[in-house]
């Protein structure tokens, strides 16, 4: 058994198995990338006393010279390896050389350069003489006639005895991940075509599946609907259509006050029924069972509720695809390809909701998310919408939930945060890797692969514990296996690696856990063997990991150590720098959703897909992704918008614009504040107005604006959109230009009509003014004409004769022109006037046959009331 250091090192100590070359053979024509050497089969993977070994591949001469005398030919050793240290160090080529010659075979009298030849090599497993159970070094080389080496390969021998019931066995536990790193910026947008080819039956996907499945599947997609079959063309709700707007105050009415809008904007519960592929279902209704595994090794899948999210929008809807998105300039936009729903994408998700129905599937935080950055960076919230999110997408993908009861933080490792915080979502089986919990110092054996850890803060229903990946495994499933041999090789390794857990001698029941990782890329015989040899290595027992059960409280040894989060782990971290440029996203997808009148957050898995793992080493792509995520999140707040109108011209001192408000987001209703200020308020005042409203999807508002102009001008109007607490949704106002010219019109109205009653208030005064001129020159003559005729003062007597009582009136008999219109005519100039007028009512109240206007003529206090009626009667 590795020490703890050796183990903690595994993961970056073990390499491919190299070929060892002779000095005078190290420069080959080529480039290297054919080997020298090729181990194509050794059968069986596990011989007894009584199988037979048989070896065959393929030499090639590499060099630019001819080689003579070809032989392959075996060396190995009688003693078996005593602890898993000394595997690495064999199959490096440094370590210990084995010297016991086994088969040869002359392969070629002269190989030319570049030319090939294949060699089968067998030998009774009785003849090696090998001592007993364990595993043996095996060496594979081809030599010249000289003895020079043209290549070599180092691999190993399981052996069991005479095949009795002595073989030790150890239990095996399969996780059989499905997992890709985050494929998409936006929803919409997906990164590369890299998942469209993986999905196929012959990409990565496509392989894992059909391996892990153990039986054949169909990627074809044949006649049925498969939209329909999988219900992926559900269609949302059709939005309001251009033609169909509202005024806001036909829709304010509906709007909440904004009292009630902050009380109800936190804290309300969820109707659990009403999202979800799984809302609305009778909670009496019993599930459907879902089947077993009836054939192959048991397998517990393990999902990336981001990736078969990505899997089921590409297999949805329209899309976009980037091309080279690190290629383009960051001033510059990438080029983007539509593509429609993926028929391959379809496909794979139909097989897969089939397979995976009869295993176990458990599920890693969405998109692989840095739970422990989240929860270091005080971004607690994302680490919970992780998990939340999480099991959302695989119910809608798969149509049934991962098993709560596993918790697989990334990496396998988690700290004492995020293990409260798995905790309190109910899991009590977590998935960790050796770095976790790593051996006890003491232990020199391979522990099993159950740790108990200690309770958390919250009491859990049942007692947690760590179920232990070996890291060992990991890395020997890690091997290349794509190229000629090596499949054979890494088998061939796996079979040696298990069978130095199982001959351990540890005591007691074990269970080994083998995980891969998460971007595990194994060649279809690679994969397929594995699982092959699970079920056929007779020290290998397969088993369900849901089935394996910690140890009883009075059985248990402490074989591992406590739950550890190492200072590596912390620093390979994503760095507090970038966890603060995605808190800059996320503070506009707040704001974002500050304005949607329902309780949803779109781009959160967008978020939790910039908090991924998978971008510790991939920062050029993190921030390319960044970006493209953030340019989305304002490319939507601006489609709510304010849309810009002509400039306003008042006529009149008052007036009213209409601001229209639309809503272009196609799926959600926005509820928001409009603000309107005027440049200059001593100029241009704003009336009240609806500032506070909803909009339907795709709707569009008017809102109606009273304006009020002091002066004549140009003056600005800022237009503006919050949110409910009253934070700007965008960075950019709109500005109205409001001119006011009807004052100018207005003031002329106004002075014609004041002159108009200046002139109707000075009239009356200006004729009776002539009225008495033309009175006085009247008396004045008839006052000449007594005196010519005599001191009877006949003519006197003529103005008086009460027999002429018509003159008082204007007389008719009197000669044109001898008394002017109106000079007596009191009442009409009351009616010139609209006044009722003093002289008029003296008039009235004078006798018959007296000449009022003659005595005010004569008479100096009869002059000083004229005057006075005359500023009453006129007003001035």
């Amino acid at each position: 058994m590795a020490s703890a250091t050796v183990v903690m090192a595994m993961t970056t100590a073990l390499l491919p198995i190299p070929a060892a070359h002779s000095p005078a053979l190290a420069d080959p024509e080529d480039d290297g990338s054919v080997e020298p050497l090729v181990v194509e089969r050794i059968t069986p993977d596990a011989v007894r006393e009584d199988s037979t070994l048989r070896i065959a591949g393929e030499v090639t001469n590499t060099t630019a010279d001819s080689v003579r005398d070809v032989t392959v030919r075996v060396r190995y050793s009688r003693h078996p390896f005593t602890n898993r240290d000394e595997l690495d160090e064999f199959a490096s080529g440094d370590g210990w050389q084995p010297n016991a010659p086994g088969p040869d075979e002359e392969v070629a009298s002269a190989l030319p350069p570049e030319a090939s030849e294949e060699y089968s090599l067998s030998i009774p497993v009785e003849d090696l003489d090998l001592s007993s159970y364990g595993v043996y070094p095996l060496v594979v080389e081809a030599v010249d006639g000289d003895g020079g080496v043209i290549g070599s390969q180092y691999t190993f021998l399981p052996y069991t005895g005479s095949g009795g019931d002595d073989v030790p066995s150890v239990d095996i536990a399969w996780v059989w991940p499905l997992m890709d790193r985050p494929q998409r910026a936006d929803d919409d947008t997906f990164l590369s075509g890299e998942l469209h080819e993986s999905v196929r039956a012959e990409g990565r996907l496509g392989r894992l599946l059909s391996s892990g499945a153990q039986v054949p599947l169909d990627f074809a997609a044949g006649e049925e609907d498969l939209v329909e079959l999988l219900g992926l063309g559900e269609e949302p709700e059709e939005p309001p259509s251009e033609e169909d707007e509202a005024t806001a105050e036909e829709t304010a009415d509906s709007v909440p006050s904004e009292e009630a809008a902050e009380d109800g904007g936190e804290g309300d519960e969820e109707d659990p029924g009403a999202e979800g592929d799984g809302g609305g279902e009778d909670p009496g209704a019993e599930e459907e069972p879902r089947p077993e595994r009836t054939e192959g090794v048991p397998v517990t899948w393990a999902v990336d509720p981001g990736t078969l999210d990505d899997i089921h929008r590409m297999a949805a809807e329209d899309h976009e695809v980037l091309e080279d998105l690190l290629a383009v300039p960051a001033e510059a936009d990438p080029v983007r390809h539509g593509a429609g729903p993926d028929e391959a994408a379809q496909v794979w998700l139909r097989e897969a909701r089939a397979v995976l129905a009869r295993d176990t599937v458990v599920a890693s935080p969405y998109a692989g998310a840095d739970l422990g950055a989240l929860m270091r960076n005080d971004m607690g919230d994302d680490a919970a919408a992780s998990l939340r999110i999480g099991q959302e997408a695989v119910l809608r993908a798969l149509s049934f939930e991962a098993d709560g009861a596993f918790a697989m933080p990334p990496g396998g490792l988690m700290d004492d945060s995020v293990y409260e915080l798995y905790a309190a979502q109910g899991a009590t089986r977590f998935l960790l890797g050796e770095g976790a919990m790593p051996p006890a110092s003491w232990m020199s054996t391979t522990p099993t692969a159950q740790a108990p850890l200690a309770a958390p803060e919250e009491e859990p229903v049942e007692e947690p514990f760590a179920l232990v990946a070996d890291s060992g495994l990991t890395d020997v499933l890690s091997m290349p296996s794509w190229e000629p041999g090596e499949s054979a090789l890494a088998l061939q390794r796996f079979a040696a690696e298990t069978a130095m857990i199982a001959g351990e001698n540890a005591g007691g029941d074990r269970v080994v856990v083998a995980s891969p990782d998460p971007g595990w890329d194994p060649s279809p015989e690679f994969a397929d063997g594995v699982l092959a040899a699970s079920d056929g290595l007779p020290w290998l027992s397969p088993e369900k990991l849901d089935e394996i059960e910690p140890a009883d409280a009075d059985e248990r040894e402490d074989t591992r150590r406590n739950l550890d989060y190492p200072d590596s782990a912390s620093e390979d971290e994503l760095s507090p720098t970038y966890m603060g440029l995605v808190e800059d996203v996320n503070n506009d997808v707040r704001l974002f959703n500050s304005v949607l009148v329902d309780d949803v957050d779109p781009f959160r898995p967008a978020l939790l897909r910039l908090e991924s793992v998978y971008w510790r080493e991939e920062e050029a792509l993190a921030g390319a992704t960044r970006s493209l995520v953030l340019d989305s999140v304002q490319d939507r707040m601006g489609d709510v918008r304010v849309i810009p109108g002509e400039p306003v011209t008042l006529a009149s001192q008052t007036g009213t614009t209409g601001v229209l408000v639309a809503n272009d987001l196609e799926d959600q209703a926005v509820i928001v504040r409009l603000s309107v200020f005027s440049e200059n308020s001593e100029r241009l005042s704003i009336g009240s107005y609806t500032d506070f409203f909803e909009i339907d999807p795709g709707a569009k508002t008017t809102v109606y604006v009273p304006l009020s102009a002091r002066v004549n001008g140009r003056t600005e109007l800022t237009v503006s959109l919050h949110n409910s607490a009253g934070e700007p949704i965008s960075t950019q106002d709109t500005v109205i230009p409001v001119n006011a010219t009807g004052l100018g019109t207005q003031a002329l109205l106004i002075s014609g009509i004041g002159l108009l009653i200046l002139v109707a208030a000075l009239a009356p005064r200006a004729l009776r003014k002539w009225a008495r001129k033309q009175a006085s020159r009247s008396d004045s003559e008839a006052a000449g004409a007594a005196e010519a005729g005599g001191p009877d003062g006949a003519a006197t007597g003529t103005a008086a004769d009460p027999a002429a009582p018509g003159d008082t009136g204007g007389g008719s008999g009197d000669p044109a022109g001898s008394v002017p219109p109106g000079a007596v005519a009191t009442p009409g100039e009351t009616g010139a006037s609209g006044e009722t007028g003093e002289t008029g009512a003296s008039a009235s109240s004078t006798g018959p046959g007296e000449d009022t206007e003659a005595t005010g003529a004569g008479s100096p206090e009869a002059g000083e009331d004229a005057q006075e009626r005359d500023k009453d009667g006129s007003g001035k």
